[in-house]
């Protein structure tokens, strides 16, 4: 009976033993254990190593430090482009739209505008001279848009600009919003005197 005891205590042992490297949670794999750190030998005569602080770990004794984002960069100026200019054809057909207008042939008008419109779609002048030949037509709201095209296709062209504020200006004039008017005619003549 007292070698079943010794035998018991034994397995009881070994059983204790073997609990200790399984998971609980995982029967039979063996737990991971934490990596282990080394430290590297230190250098003869040098003291113990000391981390460096870092941004989240202030040096002993010094005030945590507060992190100032980089100053924001300067706006930059607003690129030039050459001024907008007529083809030949469109210059042309320009010019017949505007002797039509001075006739009173606005339909005829219209028909030489769309025609150079046809041949430069993204000139801002051209859009520019249909809302002259809306205004003519008593049309100011669509006056006011052609203005507003042709100032979305002039970025950078201070004198196209000048001409397309002016426009929107007239186009607010005639409609009475006189405070409307006056904003757009001063940004017109600031845009002129650049």
């Amino acid at each position: 009976m007292g070698s079943n005891v010794v035998f018991v205590c034994v397995c009881v042992a070994g059983l204790a033993v073997a609990g200790c490297s399984t998971s609980p949670f995982k029967k039979g794999m063996p737990s991971t254990s934490a990596p282990s750190t080394t430290t590297t030998p230190a250098k003869p005569g040098a003291g113990p190593e000391v981390p460096a602080p870092g941004p989240s770990t202030p040096a002993a004794g010094s005030q945590p430090s507060i992190e100032v984002p980089p100053p924001a960069p300067l706006p930059r100026e607003r690129p030039r482009t050459a001024p907008a200019t007529l083809s030949p054809a469109s210059k042309a057909l320009v010019s017949q739209a505007q002797t039509q207008r001075k006739r009173g042939d606005f339909p005829g008008a219209t028909v030489s505008l769309e025609r150079a419109l046809r041949i430069e779609p993204n000139n801002p002048l051209l859009w520019i001279e249909l809302g002259r030949l809306r205004m003519d037509q008593t049309n100011f709201a669509q006056a006011e848009s052609m203005g507003r095209k042709a100032l979305s296709m002039s970025v950078g062209d201070d004198g196209t600009q000048s001409l397309a504020w002016a426009l929107i200006s007239d186009s607010f004039k005639a409609r009475g919003q006189n405070p409307q008017a006056q904003e757009a005619l001063e940004r017109s003549k600031e845009l002129a005197q650049r």
